[in-house]
């Protein structure tokens, strides 16, 4: 992308087109959700450019940079920063090429996401909640769902369409050739971005390293995401990866082996190698229904989601006052990791449980255990999972207090340990109004940012 930002100019032309589906941009939507993840200056580019719309849009009626410069009053690294941000945000799509003329950009505007769509996207959620605040962020959420209706308890008698009309296979015919021409005139949609993790890895600054070592770069490229991805999983930076990138290539064709990549990292990282090439399933969190669950026990599975274990025990001990990470917590939470029948989000949840609501002080080795293993028995696969798992183990509890050969879930030799879960676990209808919990998350919210800040110092240090 560098290359290409170094190319615009003043005197670079652009013109401004639309996806096929810019007809779903809300402005209302735009407004709530989008504004507080933009700058004045990317905001003010966004209307700019809208304003450039114009019918059936052609390279060769291109206008130049300086115009929309001179009008937004910026200067080029400005201009470019705030593109940036709308890309980021996923409200634009950037595309170059070099003609005959000279350099031109094809700026292409993208409709908004549904409320719910942009709820249940991990990035921007999570990134508008730290930006607004708790309270406003619910505020956003019921006015978006304040004409929604559960009927998933009803019986749906809608008509499908063959029950409603009857196609004339003559008719439908005839009027082949014309839906045949107007697909083929359509332009196609372009592929939204596939997002990568967020962080200060310098992916051209790896490949420089990688020159002149026999490596195929190509290769390299084709697995920018795995490497990205295990970056942030393990805060690798640009010279170890590509210490780790060189060994998992293969020395006769030069081609990066994406599996012993995974495995060597895995091995230098992790302690040992996984028992499984493939990590325990993961299922997306857009795909996942958290309906059942308030708005702070999401707020936990979006955290969960963001950080390494190891990163977010660190985070979690530091901000609940319990020291540092020892060598035996080191070690049991390799060995979580290293079975591979937990992913990350889960291994977070049970870190969590155990410091923060049994409110110990080390992550011991037996207790953690002993609840992995239930929850691997109980087919715990993402973070809700797991607590859903807590909730029905603290309901079974509830009902047994009573008896005296009652059973222990997690069971670690002795009959005195406190099990008792917050108020946020035991009535998650109060969430909303339940601060503390919140307050609790925000805390480790904020400790575990600043660890990935001074990491970020770190890398840049390093370059």
């Amino acid at each position: 992308m560098a290359e290409v930002q170094g190319r615009l100019t003043p005197q670079t032309g652009f013109i401004v087109a639309a996806a096929s589906d810019f007809v779903r941009f809300d402005q209302a939507t735009f407004i709530d959700f989008y504004q507080p993840l933009l700058s004045p200056t990317a905001l003010g580019l966004f209307y700019a450019l809208q304003s450039q719309l114009v019918p059936e849009p052609m390279l060769a009626k291109r206008q130049a940079h300086s115009i929309m410069l001179d009008r937004l009053n910026l200067g080029v690294a400005q201009f470019a920063e705030a593109r940036n941000s709308l890309e980021g945000v996923e409200m634009l799509q950037t595309f170059y090429q070099q003609d005959e003329i000279g350099g031109v950009y094809v700026y292409v505007l993208q409709p908004t996401m549904t409320p719910e769509e942009f709820i249940n996207d991990d990035l921007l959620s999570v990134r508008l909640l730290q930006q607004i605040g708790e309270q406003r962020f619910d505020e956003l959420v019921a006015r978006s769902r304040r004409y929604q209706f559960d009927t998933s308890r009803m019986h749906n008698l809608t008509h499908d369409y063959f029950e409603v009309f009857r196609p004339d296979r003559a008719a439908w015919d005839a009027e082949r050739p014309v839906l045949n021409n107007a697909r083929a005139t359509a332009v196609p949609k372009s592929q939204a971005i596939q997002k990568l993790p967020s962080n200060s890895f310098d992916f051209n600054f790896l490949l420089d390293q990688l020159r002149n070592r026999g490596i195929d770069l190509q290769s390299v490229k084709e697995q920018r995401k795995l490497i990205i991805s295990e970056s942030v999983l393990y805060s690798i930076d640009e010279s170890s990866m590509a210490g780790l990138v060189y060994d998992a290539t293969d020395f006769r064709s030069g081609i990066l082996q994406p599996q012993a990549l995974k495995r060597g990292i895995a091995a230098h990282y992790a302690g040992t190698l996984r028992r499984s090439d493939d990590p325990a399933p993961t299922i997306p969190a857009a795909a996942e229904d958290l309906t059942d669950l308030g708005e702070v026990e999401r707020s936990l599975i979006q955290m969960a989601r963001q950080y390494a274990p190891y990163d977010y025990l660190a985070g979690i001990k530091q901000s609940s006052g319990s020291g540092y990470v020892s060598p035996n917590e080191r070690n049991t939470l390799t060995r979580l990791v290293e079975q591979g029948q937990l992913p990350g989000e889960v291994v977070n949840i049970l870190i969590y449980h155990i410091i923060v609501q049994k409110e110990n002080t080390t992550l011991k080795a037996s207790l953690a255990d002993g609840i992995a293993n239930a929850w691997i028995k109980a087919g715990v696969k993402t973070a809700a999972d797991a607590i859903r798992e807590i909730k029905n183990h603290k309901k079974d509890n509830d009902r047994q207090v009573s008896s005296k050969s009652k059973r222990r879930y997690y069971s670690t030799g002795r009959s005195n340990i406190n099990e008792e879960l917050p108020e946020w676990a035991k009535h998650p209808e109060k969430v909303k109004n339940k601060k503390p919990s919140a307050e609790k998350l925000a805390k480790i919210d904020q400790m575990l940012a600043e660890l990935d800040q001074q990491k970020n110092s770190s890398d840049k240090k390093k370059q």
